[in-house]
């Protein structure tokens, strides 16, 4: 086999690897911690997927110029509006927020940055709580 058949064929495996064969972008882990880090104006992990039962968030503001906060809500509410179910206190940069601690319930929630509008620019993500 010629190398440059080979390396084709090397390359489109490698391809579909990183497409990542029709799966998702989501974070996905089993353990009672979940660590963030929030910076300007991002949320990582940004989409998350947990097991149900005690969740403890270990956040930290990683940027270098603004503060930010991460509130956990439930979509909507009975109103249609989010409800807000944790929220740390505002960080400075640099600062790591007292964790928030929850029973976490199948279903989806939503991590944002309440200060300002840093949620319009990207500082969102979702939680996804799967059996």
């Amino acid at each position: 086999m010629s190398r440059s058949i080979l390396l084709s064929a090397v390359l489109a495996v490698l391809a579909l690897f990183a497409a990542g064969c029709g799966g998702d972008d989501a974070f996905r882990t089993d353990r009672p911690i979940l660590r963030l880090t929030l910076d300007e104006y991002r949320i990582v992990p940004q989409n998350i997927v947990v097991k149900p039962g005690r969740m403890k968030f270990d956040v930290r503001n990683a940027g270098r110029h603004a503060t930010h906060n991460l509130a956990i809500q439930i979509p909507r509410g009975p109103d249609g509006k989010p409800v807000e179910i944790g929220r740390t206190e505002t960080m400075q940069p640099g600062e790591r927020a007292e964790p928030i601690k929850l029973t976490l319930q199948p279903g989806e929630y939503r991590l944002v940055c309440t200060i300002a509008n840093h949620d319009d620019l990207g500082q969102y993500g979702t939680l996804e709580v799967q059996r």
